[in-house]
């Protein structure tokens, strides 16, 4: 499973058009045996990105992914992509897999919604992680289960991805936050360089550097 990863800046004035525009002519239309829309998630505002979106889709093979982009391009796509491009500033998109050191079962496209969804909105933090042997940390961390601090953890692990055609230098996690009070109160507690309860890097090895954003998904999103 392959999955495209799109971080836009999306132009202020049409952040809400720019949504209307996934939600009607792209979450939908993607959807078929072999790819799906996953998540939409705004960066929260004040947390030092504004106006920035993260999409993720899902692809089965190398098959699928051909196919979408030539829809993009010259098929029934293009009229969708040639209109979001006039609502967003830029667009950076990334191929990642899922890491292979998570634990978790194999992705169903079949068993993603495409309509009538309606969840909560919830509160993500994504952690890019650069650095030599990252992923074998990573490993070794969910592998002994030292990151599950208990129930006053501040971040549950949600799911992870490495870069499609690198090695394993690099990672992205992410995390769903618990709850939006001890959220608040994180920030007000001085813990030095350590991360988070909850985090699988309370610190960061030698030679690994991090960014991170903070992310609120849509009631409208497959996946919150």
């Amino acid at each position: 499973m392959l999955f495209i990863h799109d971080t836009v800046v999306v132009i202020g004035a049409h952040q809400f058009d720019f949504e209307d525009a996934v939600r009607e002519g792209y979450a939908t239309a993607v959807a078929d045996d072999d790819t799906r829309f996953l998540s939409y998630r705004h960066a929260v505002h004040g947390s030092s990105e504004g106006y920035l979106v993260t999409m993720l889709t899902a692809v089965r093979d190398g098959v699928a992914l051909d196919r979408l982009a030539h829809r993009m391009r010259y098929g029934d796509l293009a009229a969708y992509a040639t209109k979001v491009a006039a609502l967003r500033y830029r667009c950076h998109s990334t191929l990642l897999v899922r890491a292979e050191w998570m634990d978790a079962p194999e992705l169903e496209l079949a068993e993603i919604p495409v309509a009538d969804i309606d969840h909560d909105t919830a509160f993500f933090r994504e952690d890019i992680l650069e650095g030599p042997g990252i992923d074998e940390v990573l490993a070794q961390t969910m592998a002994a289960g030292q990151f599950r601090g208990g129930n006053n953890d501040v971040l549950t692990f949600d799911t992870a991805f490495r870069p499609a055609l690198e090695t394993d230098t690099a990672a992205r996690v992410v995390y769903r936050i618990n709850d939006a009070d001890d959220f608040v109160n994180a920030w007000r507690t001085d813990i030095g360089w350590d991360d988070w309860p909850g985090s699988l890097t309370p610190q960061l090895p030698d030679g690994v550097h991090s960014c991170g954003r903070y992310l609120r998904s849509v009631r409208w999103s497959p996946l919150p």
